[in-house]
Parts: C-alpha cells; sequence; structure tokens
C-alpha cells in the first residue's frame, strides 16, 4: 500500500491505512484480538502516528516534533502491553502463579496512556493556543486500583489458594491486608475474601481497556479540528525520510531498540 510521505494532505488517504495492513509486526499481530476491546487505537494511531512515518516505512521520519513522537512512543508502548497482559491470561503463564507480572503490565499501559495524553494536549495548546477538554480521572483511579496487586512486585508474595478444581485463588483487593502472613490464608481464611485470579485479570483489563477507549473516544473528538488546522498539519509534516538504522530482524524495531553495526541499540 503507498503511504503518503508528509502530514499535509493526508485524510483521504489516511482512511486507507490499517494497523492490519501497516502496522509493525506486534500491531498486526495482536490487532485482530486488541480490536475488540481498543478500538480506538488504531483511530488515533491513523490521525497522529501513520504520518509521521516515511513513504512506504513503518520507521518515524528524522526530525519530527518532540511531541508527536512522545505521543507515539506513549501510544504503542500502551498497546504492547494490553498485548502482553492478553497473551498471558489465555497462556495462563506460569499457571498464573506471578500473576503480579501480569499487573504490572496493566499498570504500565495506564501510565504510558496518561503520557500520551499529556503530548496530545501539548500539541493542541501549541496549534490551538487552548486546553482540550480530556477527563483522565477515570485512567488515573484505575491506576491506582491495578497498583494494589502490582506493588506486591516489590513486597512478599501473596498467599494464593488453589481450590478443589485446580482454580488458582487471591484475596480481593480490599482484603489483601487480611492475608499478610500465609498462615492466614491457609488456616484462617474466609473464602468469600478471595476471587479466581483468571477472573481477576480479565475484570482488570476490560476494565481498563474500556477506560482508555473514552479517553481515546474524547482524544479523537479534540483532533477532528486539528486535521484541517495549518499549524498541527505543519508540525506533523516535520521531518525528513532517512534509510532506517533498523533491520527486518527486528520486527519490533519501532519499540525502540535498532539495530546498528555493532549489533542492537538500546
Amino acid at each position: 500500500m503507498q503511504k503518503p510521505s508528509s502530514g499535509v494532505g493526508q485524510s483521504a488517504a489516511q482512511s486507507l491505512v490499517s494497523l492490519s495492513e501497516s502496522g509493525d509486526a506486534a500491531e498486526q499481530e495482536w490487532w485482530p484480538q486488541l480490536r475488540t476491546f481498543v478500538s480506538k487505537y488504531e483511530v488515533l494511531w491513523r490521525m497522529h502516528v501513520e504520518p509521521l512515518r516515511s513513504s512506504n516505512s513503518i520507521y518515524l521520519r528524522d526530525g519530527i516534533d518532540a511531541d508527536f513522537e512522545t505521543f507515539a512512543m506513549n501510544h504503542y508502548t500502551a498497546f504492547v502491553n494490553l498485548a502482553r497482559v492478553l497473551d498471558k491470561i489465555q497462556r495462563r503463564s506460569d499457571d498464573l502463579k506471578y500473576a503480579e507480572e501480569i499487573w504490572s503490565n496493566l499498570q504500565r499501559a495506564a501510565e504510558v496512556a496518561e503520557n500520551a495524553t499529556r503530548a496530545f494536549k501539548k500539541i493542541y495548546r501549541k496549534c490551538t493556543r487552548a486546553d482540550p477538554r480530556i477527563n483522565t480521572s477515570k485512567l488515573l483511579a484505575v491506576t491506582e486500583s491495578i497498583k494494589k496487586y502490582r506493588n506486591v512486585l516489590h513486597d512478599r508474595m501473596p498467599g494464593t489458594l488453589m481450590d478443589s478444581s485446580g482454580t488458582r485463588l487471591i484475596p480481593r483487593r480490599e482484603t489483601m491486608d487480611k492475608y499478610s502472613l500465609w498462615t492466614t490464608a491457609m488456616y484462617y481464611r474466609d473464602d468469600s475474601d478471595f476471587v479466581p485470579v483468571e477472573a481477576q485479570l480479565q475484570n482488570d483489563f476490560a476494565r481498563l481497556c474500556a477506560i482508555l477507549q473514552d479517553l481515546w473516544s474524547q482524544i479523537e473528538d479534540a483532533s477532528r479540528p486539528l486535521l484541517t488546522n495549518k499549524d498541527y498539519l505543519a508540525l506533523r509534516a516535520a521531518g525528513t525520510a532517512r534509510s532506517s538504522v533498523g533491520s527486518v530482524l527486528n520486527p519490533y524495531a519501532t519499540s525502540g531498540t535498532f539495530f546498528g553495526p555493532q549489533g542492537p541499540v538500546k
């Protein structure tokens, strides 16, 4: 598919691009599953990320605006972490014994989505001299909620249980402190204080995705007038196409690892 080389006059061409055909390896692999949860990811990618690429390339142009690049990097990182969560849940990674690592991916997805939103607000202000009306309170709230399980990474492992059917259970958020000792969970537990780990992960994943959908819908609405704003279009079109230092052997090059003459550059 032929891609435009600059950010000006791209609206018609943008309607043709899709993650399924023009995303990088991770996006093409996971978009068929994630689009059900976060369809607005592609909408913002089409508006604010794909136009930053060199023609016929997944690589960003050299010299693009720093706020655009910050948006692109954080938006992509949110996607990758959501993909990691979905993959680990579906594979029941390590029998979900180390589920706090999955909550860490969820937290990172939420935090980088907030970073991307800040970058978008800066772009909006530069181009309109006004503030976009974007409410991140739900995102901040879910981030704090996720931290309850994620913070176990920095503490002792929680006491998880296995029921008679082999389902792994974990204390509910509101009862975590009650079971700070393993023996309390073993001998003095109230079964109603526990929830299946997989169910909790699925609920938290779905909840975060719903909040991201709402946030990205807000950004989409704020973006519509930008697409005909001359300052915005000029800013988005900045940069020069260069031969990429990335390697086709590195399918996730847009995530930040590139291959140079001496190997990976991090």
